[in-house]
């Protein structure tokens, strides 16, 4: 088994090249229309939406606009991209929030996009050349 995609909520299109293009790195790749009919049989919400689809190497993100606020929970995805500070202080900029917890063997660093998800930033490992 392997992932295909993961399909999240943003608040508003606008947040998909604010954040997901501009701070993340990915690419869009195609938008659809998702009648009422079908996100009432699949998702149960009683409402049309539009879907994105964005790639960044081989991650696929499926996001739905959607403005309800998520309620709390522990969901989160963890990414590994190079230089997580600069992302850090593009989030920063952008006013999305950045939590950091200091530790000896490495800060954790998260940051939240205006829906609430939650993404986990690691630095990608260098490559040994040697």
């Amino acid at each position: 088994m392997q992932l295909n995609h993961i399909g999240i909520n943003v608040a508003n299109a606008g947040e998909i090249h604010r954040f997901y293009q501009d701070i993340l790195g990915f690419l869009p790749q195609r938008s659809f229309p998702i009648p009422r009919e079908i996100a009432q049989m699949f998702f149960g919400i009683d409402e049309a939406t539009e879907a994105f689809i964005l790639l960044k190497g081989t991650l696929m993100l499926e996001l739905f606009v959607h403005d309800k606020p998520l309620e709390s929970g522990f969901a989160h995805l963890c990414v590994e991209i190079e230089n997580r500070e600069d992302t850090a202080r593009k989030c920063a900029a952008g006013d999305y929030p950045v939590i950091r917890m200091k530790r000896e063997n490495g800060d954790l660093l998260f940051v939240k996009d205006k829906a609430g998800n939650v993404f986990e930033l690691k630095e990608k490992p260098h490559e040994n050349l040697s």
